[in-house]
């Protein structure tokens, strides 16, 4: 695509946003000292029980020895365990310990609240357009796919 003025003020946009949702996302983990990766690992598994540690480095696309280091990160901190699995003696169920749900819970309000403050006052319609364009641009970019409802 050639270099437009219409390109310029769509990317200077995109890096307004990028920088906004960074800097309050980054915020946000420092209150609970945790990383990017961290954090989605414990609403992967908050919204998603019971998970392996396979299963895990499926939904982030990492291989299961990152999520080694990531779950052992945050058996660490004392936001997950370890738990047998009930079939396989080989695999474990990744868990939320309390710390790791009250955080993860509190985590996802946050995110809601600023999913509002973000949104508020834009148009059902802009915004649908919004989440079809950021979609194009996913799917042409490679990017990891949207995380639903968060």
């Amino acid at each position: 695509m050639p270099d437009t003025p219409d390109t310029r003020d769509a990317l200077a946009r995109a890096y307004l946003l990028a920088e906004h949702l960074s800097s309050s996302t980054a915020a946000g983990m420092r209150t609970f000292g945790l990383t990017t990766a961290r954090t989605r690992a414990l609403l992967y598994v908050l919204e998603n029980p019971p998970m392996t540690q396979r299963d895990l480095a499926s939904v982030l696309r990492c291989s299961t020895r990152q999520v080694t280091a990531l779950v052992d990160a945050l058996e660490k901190s004392g936001h997950l365990r370890r738990d047998p699995h009930p079939t396989d003696r080989r695999a474990h169920i990744v868990a939320l310990t309390e710390r790791g749900h009250t955080d993860a819970a509190r985590i996802r309000e946050l995110r809601q609240q600023a999913a509002h403050d973000l949104f508020d006052g834009v148009p059902a319609a802009d915004l649908e357009a919004f989440v079809r364009v950021a979609d194009v641009l996913i799917t042409h970019r490679h990017l990891q796919p949207p995380e639903s409802d968060r």
